[in-house]
């Protein structure tokens, strides 16, 4: 078998969103601070380079306008020269401009690039982390609104929003399973009421052509009594069937709301009562009864025997001289295997025994056979988390299995 596939880890890619927000943060700080601290040497330089330009220019005319100072006394030698006025007013008009433009850059740098900085690492943060799987929500969610469950829901990440993602996944096979076996039981109970409306038709024809010939020949004086009489057996026999119909639409109907009543059950003591009910209703064939396994078991015998009397009764009708059953406990399912001796089903019967309605040719000369044994097997196996399957061996051959429940 096959392992899961494991996504590989990347550290900087799963990490949660809160230690990436973390990370941007700081590369957001260390950014500004980096890019401020330059920007701003840079203006600062570029003043003083203005500041320095004209200095030399005009160093004669502002030295006469200064201070020499020498060993912290005023001195005409060399010295240190101070000056008072303002370098500005040598400064060309666009030189001037610039000066003071460089000075207002060096203090609006800071402000500007952090907010810069914080805007570009937004967007990033955005695009790397939040985009990607909100859109892919966001898609999903529009789907799953329209109806529309075929499709997957997928985010290579084992962050935060790669769990929601994948809860989201989880939501939508949860609810594209449950779809899917609405679907089947609105397509079962559509092809239910299209077989029991067919079969209706028959005796409902027959039933209107003798009333209409005994409400026209009657007050005529044409029909004898025995007429009358074999007439009305006739329609007797064709409203008990009509009754049957009836009864077993409404099986089928507590079927379908039928709840399990699971129970502890020991195997050997289910089995006796299998083996009896057969011998009851196997009348004169013969039964060979089969076990294998031990223990306690928790389902629900009721379903487990109203399927086996359907299995029996189906197996003897067609069964020659004997009926084989082999009653298995293996791998948590109880399987009932049923077989007989008889011609086996037919090509069409293999594909269609379990729906609801079907009949052989014999079985249409039975006019209390409905054709729902074998669907009604299959339901309560269905029911039990189990399955039903039949085939030819040397007669005809039904598997019954149900799943062994866990006790809660």
């Amino acid at each position: 078998m096959e392992g899961k596939s494991v996504k590989e880890f990347h550290p900087f890619r799963d990490l949660s969103l809160k230690w990436s927000f973390v990370i941007y943060v700081a590369v957001c700080i260390l950014a500004a601070l980096l890019i401020s601290l330059s920007l701003s040497g840079l203006f600062s330089h570029l003043q003083n380079n203005i500041e320095q330009y004209y200095l030399d220019l005009y160093r004669d005319e502002i030295a006469k306008q200064a201070y020499l100072i020498s060993d912290g006394e005023l001195a005409a030698e060399e010295g240190l020269l101070f000056y008072t006025q303002d370098i500005r007013q040598w400064l060309s008009d666009r030189d001037s401009l610039l000066y003071d433009l460089y000075g207002l850059l060096a203090v609006l740098v800071v402000p500007i690039t952090s907010l810069v900085c914080v805007i570009i690492v937004g967007v990033l943060f955005y695009l790397r982390k939040l985009k990607k799987p909100l859109a892919i929500l966001d898609f999903a969610s529009m789907r799953i609104a329209a109806g529309d469950l075929d499709f997957k829901v997928e985010y290579d990440s084992r962050n935060e929003f790669g769990r929601l993602v994948s809860s989201f996944e989880t939501m939508r096979k949860s609810l594209l399973e449950t779809n899917r076996e609405m679907w089947q039981m609105m397509e079962e109970r559509r092809r239910l009421n299209a077989a029991f409306a067919h079969d209706l038709r028959t005796p409902l024809t027959v039933l209107r052509g003798y009333c209409d010939y005994l409400l026209k020949y009657i007050p005529q004086g044409k029909v004898s009594n025995d007429k009358v009489i074999s007439t009305l057996s006739t329609i007797d026999v064709y409203l008990k069937r009509l009754e049957g119909y009836t009864a077993t639409m409404s099986s089928l109907q507590k079927l379908d709301e039928l709840e399990l009543a699971p129970k502890e059950v020991g195997f050997d003591s289910l089995c006796d009562e299998l083996k009896n009910t057969s011998e009851l209703l196997a009348s004169e064939k013969r039964i060979e009864f089969h076990r294998k396994g031990d223990g306690v078991l928790y389902l629900d015998p009721s379903a487990v025997l109203q399927t086996y009397e359907n299995l029996i009764s189906n197996a003897v009708r067609y069964a020659q001289a004997a009926v084989t059953v082999n009653c298995v406990l293996q791998d948590g399912y109880l399987s009932i295997i049923v077989a007989d001796d008889g011609p086996g089903f037919t090509a069409e019967a293999l594909k269609k025994a379990t729906e609801p309605y079907f009949r052989t040719d014999k079985d249409l000369a039975d006019s209390t056979h409905f054709g729902i044994g074998l669907y009604i097997c299959r339901l309560l196996c269905e029911k039990h988390s189990g399955s039903l399957s039949i085939q030819n061996a040397t007669g005809g051959k039904v598997t019954a299995s149900f799943k062994i429940l866990n006790e809660e």
